[in-house]
């Protein structure tokens, strides 16, 4: 028997909120998660406040800040709204079909066909599914290999057509692996509007850069991304696999050689070596993060940008513009999870994103959850990072960065650290001059404009190839 979701009149509830507890057991900040705002707290109720919330006792001046803040609110309950009835098509707009996402007003598809044909039908899909939104970013992946140029020149050209026919933006990234750049590649690369995320292994420490985990062991990936760097500049983004390496050592690697936009998933201790735990790896991963957090937010009040570290500002950008899930889903039985909705790289058949140093089998679809429990089939739906981990399964991926591996508990302390250290960063840009913070997130989503809406004479180049 469900308990009913309404709210009598004139009945208050707390919203959804988590506390960011500071290492002296203060809490100076409180995540709400239905309003994705992050709250500052009077100095006079930082070290109670924490407490209090986790076991109900709420004193006269901390029920009085709450009100204040809306916090403790007469609003609909959790999982309830006026319009429960329209949920289930609201959250419909959030479709997904193939390896076609919709985020915000955006459309996110991968394109992996190999034959032209193929790549015309799947851009015309695309576009007719995206014909309501302003802007189209289509994922190039062939596993990490390198197309044939004019297979990719192919998809530069119609699909800036289909863009200006429709009026929409458009822009490309490529995935690639670092073991298929060559310094042709890298000046063909450098003629097209085209972005690069270089997939480049496992980072493993100052002095003995990257090398993949892909057989190529060898090989380090330095000389491609210098290469790629010296080409493409703030069209690449570098990719790779943080194991037993610190975050401190790659993020200085990143300074020193110029690297403007940077990616990494972190693997936990026991897919590491003997697998054997680090006590100090958590600490030192938050650490690390706080510190990218400074020196961004330290640059920004400089007016000057920052490297873009991607787990960071992805959660950011989150919480900049999408609404909160809760609103569209209600977390009710009866409605589909987000992860229903919109389909995710290793579910429903598609073929998982390569990522050298993760080990994914591009040939094996993902297993379905073995749960009779429904909180064992979908773990995320009582996390307080749910609406922002980028590895949530409520958490619509827009394919860059993607992560694959299942929920853990060893992984999922790992990325609650992620999420609560961009929650601060979130807070902190609130109190930087907003012309940077906005120069910071345009600057991240900007790729280079297709030829159909920048240079019509590159356009009309591309065209004479066929």
């Amino acid at each position: 028997m469900q308990p009913t979701t309404m709210s009598m009149p004139g009945a208050l509830r707390l919203r959804s909120l988590h506390p960011l507890i500071e290492g002296d057991g203060s809490c100076s900040l409180v995540y709400d998660l239905e309003r994705a705002a992050v709250v500052e707290v009077p100095a006079e109720l930082q070290f109670h406040v924490g407490v209090a919330l986790e076991t109900g006792d709420l004193d006269e001046d901390l029920l009085g800040w709450l009100v204040s803040e809306d916090l403790l609110t007469a609003e609909g309950w959790a999982g309830w709204s006026e319009d429960s009835e329209a949920a289930p098509l609201e959250a419909m707009s959030w479709w997904g079909l193939g390896s076609i996402c919709r985020v915000d007003d955006e459309v996110h598809a991968r394109i992996d066909q190999t034959t032209g044909e193929a790549v015309v039908n799947a851009l015309e899909l695309i576009f007719r599914q995206g014909l309501s939104v302003a802007r189209v970013k289509l994922h190039l992946d062939w596993g990490g290999a390198f197309p044939e140029r004019a297979l990719l020149e192919r998809i530069v050209v119609e699909g800036s057509r289909l863009a200006a026919l429709s009026r929409q933006e458009v822009s490309f990234e490529l995935s690639l692996a670092a073991a298929q750049v060559t310094p042709a590649v890298a000046g063909f690369l450098a003629d097209l509007p085209v972005q690069v995320r270089l997939l480049c292994g496992s980072y493993h420490g100052p002095g003995r850069g990257f090398f993949p985990r892909d057989g190529a062991g060898e090989w380090g990936a330095e000389p491609a991304i210098r290469l790629l760097l010296g080409r493409l500049g703030d069209r690449l983004t570098v990719h790779c696999v943080l194991d037993r390496a610190r975050l401190h050592d790659l993020w200085e690697w990143a300074r020193q050689t110029g690297v403007r936009r940077l990616d990494a998933v972190r693997l936990e201790d026991s897919s590491v070596g003997d697998g054997a735990p680090r006590p100090s790896g958590r600490r030192d991963f938050r650490n690390d993060l706080l510190a990218v957090c400074d020196e961004m937010a330290g640059e920004l009040a400089a007016q000057r940008l920052p490297i873009d570290y991607k787990p960071l500002t992805r959660i950011v950008g989150r919480l900049r513009r999408s609404e909160p899930l809760d609103r569209l889903y209600g977390e009710r039985a009866g409605l589909s999870p987000m992860a229903d909705l919109y389909p995710r790289p290793g579910l429903d058949g598609m073929d998982p994103l390569f990522m050298p140093g993760l080990w994914f089998d591009r040939h094996e679809p993902a297993a379905a959850p073995a749960a009779s429990d429904d909180s064992e089939a979908f773990p995320c739906r009582g996390c307080w990072a749910r609406h922002v981990c980028s590895h949530s399964s409520l958490v619509a991926s827009a394919f860059d960065g993607e992560d694959l591996r299942e929920p853990s508990e060893e992984r999922c302390a790992l990325w609650k650290i992620e999420a609560e250290v961009a929650l601060r960063f979130y807070h902190r840009l609130a109190h930087t001059d907003p012309t940077q913070v906005l120069q910071l997130f345009e600057e991240s989503s900007r790729e280079p404009v297709a030829p159909s809406v920048g240079r019509r004479e590159d356009l009309d180049h591309l065209k004479a190839s066929f």
